[in-house]
């Protein structure tokens, strides 16, 4: 009976882990990309209630003005690129930075993680009209 039971928590283990891990957009503080938004889609000057701001520019580069000096390596400008199709990173990536897409293709927000994505601190980054 012990050794049943211990395979049994052993399998329980595998499959909970998976689940679990990154489970930021499962419980739903941090919404995915819709599937079909486009680098069109995304173009456009984004802002933090801190101030940081950036812009996309359709060609693949960005502008960053009053950002943290973690959120891009000591340079304003650099290129950023576009990736929905992966299910366990980022969807975007400016220079070395990750960032996460939510909204809609009319109204895409972005955000990382503040500290641990399971605690969901998330910061912002709202798109100007």
């Amino acid at each position: 009976m012990g050794r049943a039971w211990r395979l049994a928590a052993a399998l329980s283990i595998i499959v909970v882990v998976p689940v679990t891990a990154g489970c930021s957009r499962y419980f739903g503080c941090a919404p995915g990309p819709p599937s079909d938004i486009t680098v069109s889609d995304l173009a456009g000057v984004y802002t933090s209630s801190d101030g940081g701001k950036f812009e996309l520019r359709e060609d693949g580069h960005y502008d960053a003005t009053n950002v943290p000096p973690d959120l891009v390596d000591r340079s304003a400008e650099g290129t950023w690129t576009l990736d929905v199709a992966s299910e366990t990173s980022e969807d975007l990536r400016l220079g070395d930075t990750q960032l996460w897409i939510s909204g809609d293709r009319a109204e895409p927000w972005l955000y990382r993680f503040e500290g641990d994505p399971d605690r969901c601190d998330l910061v912002e980054f709202r798109r100007n009209r």
